[in-house]
């Protein structure tokens, strides 16, 4: 069984929207036993959209839409997939009246625009959105399920969840795919694949992605027995043991953070070239503040002086010291850490752009660590966040 998602919005492809939809719905699937098997995007372009419907029917069991069926004229993926299949829109005049209801509720009259939010595909099935004015639709030609959804996140996923799974659990087998993760840090992705193929499994289902100096190994433990598997993953072990980062298929920062919490240690932060990036990493999950303390953002030589209450040092590793010890003293947290460093991309210093100095601090012991990135200004950002989450989890493991 084959499912496909088809996006709708030239601000996708302008870039102007990040198309948080196919990650999402990816992982529901995949969660509820199922794998999304392809995903195209398309302009707000009428010939295009039904050209690219027509492609998934051909190749696909079950096609998702996300977007296009708002109020504004730009919005017409309903009237592109109706026409398509030769159906009429038919005027739902109970969804009419529960959204003049909401209008009026807020003191207001609905717009003439919003009528065409309640037209649907005759013999279709209304969904019901909880968060928004335009109902899902679901449309069977043929033996081909059409699901069409909108667009904003809040709106699409409910819709996925509510409808879309339970659909798919009542009428298809689930897939017997189920994978693992491994996480390795500060290794060459051609080269860990290299080691790894030297016992690799021959019918191992395995892939590799790499991201910021995190590489991601995903492998199907359904696809070879549970004996070769257990062989697999102690020889990775043996091998790469030092370059784990996890065994979980989680963010870097939930692996620094749960190892935080694991040592009852707090922490405290003073950023520079990553901008506050860290600490937008550890509070995206639930329990930083058991471990984060405080952060501070010091992008200028005033604010790193008016912080340290004293002139600073040119050199970057000391004054990344001094950084890190202070925060530590300031803030009384069992650990901190300073980054510094040039993003580029014209260096503001004499150092080189993806030059990097991480200093962490305790009351026994400071330890600076020099990076030298290349990339982006962008690349180096994220890099240096996440060489910081792997410098303090090795400091970490050897207190």
């Amino acid at each position: 069984m084959n499912i496909a998602l088809l996006s709708i919005g030239t601000e996708i492809l302008l870039g102007d929207t990040v198309n948080t939809n196919l990650s999402s719905l990816g992982q529901i699937l995949y969660n509820n036993g199922f794998t999304l098997t392809s995903e195209l995007t398309v302009p707000d372009q009428k010939v295009i959209i039904k050209d690219k419907l027509e492609h998934l029917l051909s190749n696909n069991d079950v096609i998702i839409t996300c977007g296009g069926i708002g109020p504004t004229e730009d919005d017409f993926t309903k009237e592109v997939i109706s026409e398509y299949l030769g159906l009429n829109l038919v005027l739902d005049n109970d969804h009419l009246a529960w959204m003049k209801s909401r209008w009026e509720s807020r003191g207001l009259v609905m717009p003439q625009n919003n009528v065409k939010q309640a037209e649907l595909p005759e013999g279709s099935k209304k969904l019901t959105n909880t968060n928004g004015t335009s109902p899902g639709i679901y449309i069977n030609s043929n033996d081909k399920h059409i699901f069409i959804l909108p667009g904003p996140p809040r709106e699409f996923t409910p819709l996925v969840i509510d409808e879309v799974v339970p659909f798919l659990s009542k009428n298809f087998e689930i897939t017997d795919k189920d994978y693992e993760f491994i996480l390795f840090y500060n290794q060459a992705e051609s080269a860990l694949a290299e080691e790894i193929d030297k016992f690799k499994p021959i019918n191992l289902d395995i892939a590799y992605l790499a991201s910021k100096g995190i590489i991601k190994l995903r492998f199907d433990k359904n696809s070879v027995s549970s004996e070769v598997l257990n062989d697999f993953k102690n020889n990775i072990r043996n091998t790469f043991n030092e370059y784990i980062l996890s065994t979980e298929n989680i963010p870097a920062s939930k692996v620094l953070l749960d190892l935080l919490h694991e040592n009852k240690l707090t922490i405290s932060l003073v950023e520079s070239v990553t901008g506050g990036n860290l600490a937008s990493a550890l509070v995206n999950h639930p329990g930083a503040s058991k471990a984060l303390v405080a952060s501070n953002i010091l992008y200028t030589t005033e604010s790193k002086k008016e912080f340290l209450s004293s002139d600073i040092s040119k050199d970057w590793n000391t004054l990344s010291e001094n950084l890190a010890k202070t925060s530590k003293i300031k803030y009384n947290s069992n650990i901190s850490i300073a980054i510094l460093g040039e993003a580029g991309p014209i260096p503001s210093s004499d150092y080189k752009i993806g030059q990097i100095f991480i200093s962490i601090a305790t009351d026994t012991n400071t330890e600076t660590i020099e990076h030298n990135l290349r990339g982006s200004r962008d690349d180096i950002i994220n890099r240096s966040v996440n060489n910081a989450i792997w410098d303090l989890i090795k400091f970490i493991k050897k207190l």
